[in-house]
């Protein structure tokens, strides 16, 4: 029977890693999936975090069930930190395993609405978005964000966008080191975005990954907090992998404002969704978290150690403008030093970036997407070097 299964959509990223995985090549330069490395190129394990772990040995009671929607003391202390007073009684939350989870709930309570609102989605934007939301049954459709050749944001074309959409529909965008691209908004078009949103009458959802690499934890929690405090209804959700550098042990949340009166519906429609999909979440990543929120102490610590990742990366994308300027007299990627986070968007054609991994090892995502964070001092020139090479190419 298996010889009739059709073609599914695979995320990019996982494309890219896998074929880095299979180049022979021992010189080759893996920029593909989403991980923060110091450099020393290693994936460092934060010490609030070990410190955390080890508090749970020796006080955790239990590996019993949790609740279909996970701790509700992790969900609380998670809503606070991130909503900061917009978290009160109207939301429904749900503990995940990453962000990728929630968003699949979400996906799937719109697509089994009676009248299934269409989700709405940047250009480019972040490559499990379109599977997730096909799987789901979801509809959905996309305005443009970026232009990766003039490395620009969009904004006014995005607007224009807008303007196809329908009230009632949902705008699916992403917080600070907006991944693939790295580009935000200002807050001045931030602000003017909400504005036609709510004129429209478009709900929000918002996607948080990297909260703490664009600017603190504090100020990267600004965009929800606006839409919190502005719209009865919206979506946030929330992965933790990146903030807290615990990848594998998925740590996550859903959190969905509405009215008083819709909340115990609602409750049990997150539940259902949960229980046929997922089911219980894991639990020891965000027990770590709920451990660091919960003291003082751990908190500082982690606040300490995800400035530090910030300033490397920030640090990484100055370097890099900075070889080209020293090496070519060329600012071709001046704007990587004025971008945030892990992420950009190399301003190469496709036939460049093949000729990018062909020619020099360098891998990268489709569509140019590179993970600056994976960039040791050494790798910095071979990625100049390589980039201007391609771009010579016609």
């Amino acid at each position: 029977m298996f010889e009739r299964v059709g073609d599914y959509p695979v995320d990019p990223i996982m494309i890219g890693a896998d074929d880095f995985a299979q180049d022979p090549r021992r010189d080759k330069l893996n920029l593909t999936v989403g991980i923060y490395q110091d450099a020393q190129g290693q994936t460092p394990v934060l010490r609030a975090v070990k410190a955390a772990e080890q508090r749970l040995v020796e006080t955790q009671t239990t590996k019993s069930y949790l609740a279909l929607t996970g701790d509700a003391e992790y969900c609380e202390a998670l809503g606070q930190e991130v909503l900061g007073a917009s978290w009160r009684g109207d939301w429904v939350a749900a503990q995940t395993a990453g962000g990728a989870v929630a968003l699949r709930v979400m996906a799937e309570l719109l697509s089994q609405m009676p009248d299934p609102p269409k989700v709405w989605l940047q250009t480019p934007t972040y490559g499990n978005y379109v599977p997730i939301l096909m799987a789901a049954g979801a509809k959905f459709g996309q305005v443009p964000y970026y232009d990766p050749i003039r490395c620009e944001v969009t904004f006014e074309q995005m607007l224009d966008g807008l303007g196809a959409v329908s009230p009632g529909d949902v705008f699916l965008l992403q917080g600070m080191c907006h991944n693939p691209t790295g580009a935000d908004m200002t807050a001045e078009q931030f602000t003017a975005l909400l504005e036609v949103l709510e004129a429209r009458g478009i709900v929000p959802w918002i996607d948080l990954a990297y909260l703490g690499f664009a600017r603190s934890f504090e100020a990267d929690c600004a965009m929800a907090r606006q839409i919190a405090a502005r719209f009865p209804e919206c979506i946030v959700c929330i992965t933790l992998s990146k903030s807290f550098g615990i990848y594998r042990d998925r740590a996550g949340a859903l959190f969905v404002k509405t009215r008083k009166a819709d909340r115990g519906g609602l409750h049990r429609a997150v539940s259902a969704i949960v229980r046929s999909g997922a089911s219980h979440a894991p639990d020891h990543g965000p027990s770590v978290v709920r451990t660091i929120l919960q003291d003082q102490e751990l908190k500082a610590l982690w606040l300490q150690e995800l400035d530090l990742m910030r300033r490397r990366v920030a640090q990484v994308r100055v370097e890099i403008a900075r070889e080209e300027c020293d090496t070519f007299g060329t600012q071709d990627l001046a704007y990587l030093a004025r971008q945030q986070g892990m992420f950009s968007l190399l301003p190469l054609t496709g036939p460049q970036e093949a000729a990018l991994t062909r020619e020099h090892g360098i891998h990268v995502v489709k569509g140019g997407r590179v993970n600056v964070a994976r960039l040791g001092t050494r790798d910095i020139g071979w990625l100049v070097r390589a980039v201007r090479d391609v771009m010579a190419q016609t």
